[in-house]
């Protein structure tokens, strides 16, 4: 058994060793990825550069390529005191690997460490508002005013669209008022795709009906909880063009009455990513709960 066990630890330490030394794996430009989930609406500032609304994205210079560099990213929402933070640093998970097969890979090592590849910034930020106040966020902001401008230039562009946590729903092109549209309408529409949960829509207003479903699973997926609305919901949001969204559904625990929310990534944000936009979409659609304050968005619906 112990043979066996060497055996199969030599073979990866190997695969590590000709694999460019098992050095960490980069962009070729030396950036990376970052993404920021913040509470619902929110507006998400890196160095004073908006890179979203409760959910945000950006691309940023490594620690190898910028060894003293530093990020901070600031959230703002209305009737919260602001936060601010710093991006912290940490070590990649490649190089655990390094010191594991230190003997099969004493080259990757070494270049990793002296280079500086060993660390990244967390690529994944949560951030937190309790403290409450009389705050405003300043909408006519330069750094707001640019946001909007660089989303809007795309605005003929489709936004891929991710469905999540809902059940029978539906979505149709109509005013803003919720009112479908003349002889332009397509009617009531239901999401396609291999899962029937993805639909791409053109710049416009939508309203959105459907039941509040969610199947949550634990951690060994041995086990499972399946939670539906009693009530449908609908609502209708003023889709932006470009780039990629979900909208994601939510239940009243009081009244079992269902509700939707919509969240974006614009096109000028998305196009940086390395990530596909099914997986973009992906991202926002899986963290549909943690970013938001649920009962503080029911309560305002």
């Amino acid at each position: 058994m112990f043979e066996k066990i060497s055996v199969h630890l030599s073979l990866i330490a190997f695969i590590f060793s000709i694999n460019n030394c098992a050095t960490m794996s980069a962009r070729d430009d030396g950036m990376q990825a970052i993404f920021v989930k913040a509470p619902a609406d929110s507006h998400i500032y890196l160095d004073g550069e908006k890179i979203g609304e409760t959910f945000g994205a950006s691309l940023i210079d490594t620690p190898k390529k910028g060894p003293n560099r530093q990020y901070k990213l600031r959230i703002e929402k209305d009737g919260f005191e602001p936060k601010e933070i710093e991006v912290t640093k940490e070590i990649h998970m490649l190089f655990g690997w390094n010191l594991i097969f230190l003997v099969g890979a004493p080259i990757g090592f070494a270049v990793d460490y002296f280079s500086g590849s060993y660390l990244h910034y967390n690529r994944w930020v949560e951030v937190e508002l309790d403290q409450k106040s009389n705050f405003k966020v300043n909408l006519n902001s330069e750094s707001n005013r640019i946001y909007v401008q660089k989303r809007d230039i795309d605005r003929g562009l489709p936004v891929s669209v991710k469905f999540e946590k809902v059940s029978n729903v539906t979505y149709e092109a109509t005013d803003a008022n919720g009112n479908p549209i003349q002889n332009t309408s397509a009617g009531q529409q239901r999401p396609g795709g291999d899962y029937g949960d993805e639909a791409n829509l053109s710049q416009g207003y939508y309203k959105i009906s459907g039941f509040y479903y969610s199947k949550d699973f634990n951690t060994s997926r041995t086990a499972s909880v399946t939670r539906v609305a009693k009530l449908p919901g609908s609502k209708v949001f003023a889709i932006p063009g470009g780039g990629v969204g979900a909208i994601c559904g939510t239940m009243d625990e009081k009244t079992n009455r269902t509700t939707f929310y919509w969240i974006h990534l614009p096109e000028f944000i998305s196009k940086k990513l390395e990530e596909s936009k099914f997986l973009q979409s992906s991202y926002l659609a899986h963290h549909c709960e943690q970013v938001f304050d649920l009962k503080q968005y029911l309560n305002q619906s």
